[in-house]
């Protein structure tokens, strides 16, 4: 069985050392794992950790960051605000400015590169999601702002522009969107055309979301398309614990030691997967 004590070890001796600052193979996916086994330990040490790397973080960020979700600031900033409103953070007036600030402006007037959650406009979606989902709620920018890429999106929808690879990203998009308030009669239509597609009305788990490992995917299936795949989940399971010298490249989110030690605390411990939709 895979070591959760290990895990902690490598990411204590390797999160300082880690210079990508991001959610996905980064510094921020690490603190994601240090707020919740704090939690889970009841000591305060590995939430000093976590905050010591998100002074380091906010060190390394300027306005010439790359906005893209998997190793820049839109993804960054949705760690933070995930802190936020599950309580590992307190509010900070501040924080948020040069995030939204940024993000406006990319939103609004800056070519996308396609339409992925990794370096595309769901994945700056997904920043703007979060923050009006949370503390940036009455910040009328950050509506505008997602309007804006929403209108864009539903767009390449209607004409059939929106590639079978990039499908499953922009129906996670409208499924998240419509569940806010302000947005969900209006793109109410656009859900129920991602809904036709074939990937989506009988999707194939093995190669959807293929940048996630297979525990990942099989989880983020389960939350997003109301599938019951425990038996899946649990054969899984057995093939990653006896993988013992599986070798991860990364310390971050993405198929690294801070998902390894999450995903440990959520088959093991009950942690609430909703972390996962971070990615």
């Amino acid at each position: 069985m895979k070591s959760l004590d290990k895990t902690v070890q490598t990411l204590i001796l390797n999160g300082t050392l880690t210079e990508q600052p991001g959610l996905f193979y980064g510094k921020t996916g690490i603190a994601v794992f240090f707020f919740h086994y704090a939690r889970h330990t009841g000591n305060a040490l590995f939430q000093d950790y976590a905050f010591d790397l998100i002074e380091e973080i906010r060190e390394q960020l300027d306005v010439t960051n790359s906005v893209r979700y998997d190793t820049g600031l839109s993804g960054i900033g949705v760690g933070f605000e995930y802190f936020l409103q599950n309580g590992f953070l307190e509010a900070d007036g501040d924080l948020f400015d040069d995030f939204d600030a940024r993000m406006y402006r990319a939103a609004m007037y800056e070519p996308y590169q396609d339409l992925s959650i990794e370096g595309g406009l769901t994945g700056w979606g997904r920043y703007l999601i979060y923050r009006v989902r949370g503390s940036g709620s009455r910040n009328y920018k950050l509506h505008e702002a997602l309007k804006h890429i929403a209108k864009e999106i539903a767009l390449r929808i209607d004409k059939n522009a929106v590639p079978e690879n990039e499908q499953p990203d922009v129906y996670r998009f409208f499924r998240d969107l419509t569940m806010l308030s302000d947005f969900a009669k209006k793109y109410a239509d656009s859900l129920k055309q991602c809904r036709q597609w074939k990937c989506i009305r009988k999707p194939d788990i093995t190669k959807l979301f293929p940048y996630m490992n297979g525990l990942q995917r099989l989880y983020t299936c389960q939350n997003y398309f109301n599938m019951d795949l425990t038996n899946e989940i649990e054969k899984e399971w057995e093939i990653w614990e006896n993988m013992d010298n599986n070798p991860l490249l990364y310390t971050g989110l993405l198929n690294g030691f801070a998902s390894e030690g999450l995903l440990h605390l959520t088959h093991f411990y009950n942690l609430d997967n909703s972390w996962l939709n971070l990615l």
